[in-house]
């Protein structure tokens, strides 16, 4: 089915092109509060709680609040606040109470700590707005987000434009640390999962270009990859450093897994519906299997890199270590020492495939004992939901390409999506920006956090359009 674009839709879009300095100004000023979040148990910048989330959700609520559009804070722990805000859609519509079609806008507040902020061209909170880009941490991940979605929801109060279906916006907190006093928490409180239990959601972990010989289409997210936290925990004896041959230095054991964790070569699976559709769009001649994939992605790497990156995410388990956890003083040989990977797993692969794997891989070891957490259990929505439709045309109204597509994707991270899902709520991991935008270095995690304003005004393009022909208007 294709939505035909309404005057009222058409004349959204043209206010979104408005208010591109609105979207920069709002991302900007939401960049400025310092939501850190380093995990449970640690302290957040200049002394402040952890994450800090409150004051930037009570800012957000605040400006949805001064154009009549109602939301509340609700805090999980101290300064752990998370919004939920609501446009109320037309009850009278006279299939409201048999399809009751609702959208919840996600997003999350909080972001990761900065290692280095003399390597920032801007102080990384000062939410400097320069040369057609939005700087600072978060302004890509995942405020960009929220001050789109708000935005959308101010343009549609502005015109005073009632859709069918409620559209809801949530601002979490705790994403980054696995949701458990944002997302998480809100999902195991009945009365507020009953206020974002929506039929359908948009959040981060999609929406990127791919490039092909077939022409644009847009990488579709129905789902992600789970997380777990691997953690190898290596023996030896202590002794002091002067005298080496005495100890057995489990730092150096340590050396020995992380060069058998480098050396892994996880099994390949091309399952994912995203495999079967490289055929038409690459003009491969065969079907793609775990054995000819090493080499379909060496072929589309070199002009395709962001594709092949999507294709190794969607075919492996992943086992990086990140952290090394030893010693107590500089001159005493450890006993003990911490190998902490972070592992992603596809949908089959459950804690006991991947401790499998790893104790394979250290099976001659005897001091090396493996321990593993789960974050995230990998999940997904359905690929061929009736919102894929308004979503397609949705998409090819905010870049105004007709020609576009949408591809099967899988998210390579976790989001919070995995809150809802149980609830029946069909999550699509899909924010797009404009097909030219920064793909692979907008410092997302890492230094010089940023994201173009052109980015921005095509992404509340696509979410205005997308709640407007999925809910329709009144």
């Amino acid at each position: 089915m294709v939505h035909a674009m309404s005057g009222t839709l058409e004349q959204l879009l043209e206010d979104v092109d408005g208010a591109a300095d609105e979207i920069a100004g709002l991302l900007a000023e939401l960049v400025r509060f310092p939501t850190v979040n380093f995990g449970d148990g640690h302290a957040g910048v200049g002394g402040a709680p952890n994450g800090n989330e409150t004051p930037c959700a009570v800012y957000l609520r605040d400006r949805l609040a001064s154009e009549g559009i109602a939301g509340a804070v609700y805090e999980s722990a101290p300064s752990r606040g998370t919004l939920i805000a609501r446009l109320p859609g037309d009850a009278r519509h006279p299939d409201w109470r048999l399809t009751d079609p609702s959208l919840l806008f996600m997003s999350h507040l909080d972001v990761v700590p900065v290692e280095d902020p003399e390597r920032w061209p801007h102080p990384p909170f000062d939410g400097v707005i320069t040369d057609g880009l939005v700087y600072g941490r978060g302004s890509h991940d995942a405020k960009s987000l929220a001050a789109c979605e708000a935005v959308v929801m101010l343009l549609l109060r502005r015109r005073r434009v009632t859709l069918n279906g409620d559209l809801v916006l949530l601002a979490a907190a705790d994403e980054e640390s696995g949701g458990r006093f944002g997302a998480g928490w809100v999902a195991e409180q009945p009365n507020l999962a009953a206020q974002v239990r929506c039929t359908v959601a948009l959040n981060e972990g999609g929406g990127g270009a791919v490039h092909s010989p077939k022409g644009l289409a847009f990488g579709y997210a129905t789902g992600e990859k789970g997380r777990l936290e691997v953690r190898v925990h290596v023996t030896g004896k202590s002794g002091h450093a002067s005298a080496p041959w005495r100890a057995e230095n489990a730092l150096e054991r340590a050396g020995i897994v992380l060069a058998r964790l480098r050396a892994y070569e996880p099994r390949l699976d091309v399952s994912h519906p995203l495999f079967t559709s490289l055929m038409e769009r690459y003009s491969l001649s065969a079907p793609v299997t775990p054995e000819t994939l090493p080499d379909v992605i060496s072929r589309i790497e070199g002009e395709y890199p962001s594709v092949a990156d999507g294709l190794r995410a969607a075919s492996r388990l992943t086992l990086v270590p990140t952290m090394l956890a030893a010693g107590i003083k500089s001159n005493s040989i450890p006993a003990a020492c911490t190998v902490i990977c972070d592992s992603r797993t596809l949908p089959h692969q459950d804690v006991a495939y991947v401790q499998a794997e790893v104790e394979r891989l250290l099976a001659d070891l005897p001091w090396a004992r493996v321990e593993i957490d789960t974050t995230a259990v990998s999940n997904a929505s359905d690929y061929d939901h009736p919102f894929r439709a308004p979503a397609l045309d949705a998409l090819r109204l905010a870049l105004r390409r007709p020609d576009v597509e949408l591809v099967p994707a899988i998210c390579g991270g976790f989001t919070d999506s995995r809150f809802l899902r149980p609830f029946g709520v069909q999550v699509y991991d899909f924010m797009p920006l404009h097909p030219e935008a920064e793909s692979r270095d907008t410092g997302v995690h890492g230094t010089n956090e940023r994201i173009e304003v052109a980015g921005l005004v095509a992404r509340t393009r696509f979410l205005m359009a997308a709640a407007c022909l999925y809910l329709g208007i009144a």
